[in-house]
């Protein structure tokens, strides 16, 4: 059965089980996950690529009591041109309630 699944789906068990794992600023965010995702595909002979950007995407800001628009950096993991978050599960929000789904990037860098 394991033969049967498609690069796409095997792709995606690696990023949930990143996606999984805990996410830690420096040490095990956005950009160390998507380059253990792009490690971990190509062992299996999948052509993943690092997508490294600089984007914006509505962040909570308390003080203001309200949602801006910021910059942040970010990476994931891609597929087939498919964009694969592994940072954190999908739909969680981190810092200042931003969801990594929500990233556009502005300027992007793919490895």
């Amino acid at each position: 059965m394991e033969d049967a699944l498609s690069e796409r789906d095997k792709a995606e068990q690696i990023a949930e089980h990143l996606r999984q794992e805990p996410y830690r600023l420096l040490i095990n965010d956005c950009l160390t996950k998507s380059i253990r995702f792009r490690r971990e595909c190509r062992k299996l002979g999948i052509d993943a690529r690092l997508v490294f950007c600089a984007g914006l995407v509505p962040a909570r800001i308390p003080i203001l009591g309200r949602r801006i628009t910021v910059l942040v950096l970010h990476a994931w993991g891609e597929v087939a041109g498919e964009r694969m978050e592994v940072s954190r599960p999908l739909g969680a929000e981190g810092i200042l309630g931003i969801r990594p789904v929500e990233i556009r990037p502005v300027l992007a860098l793919r490895r």
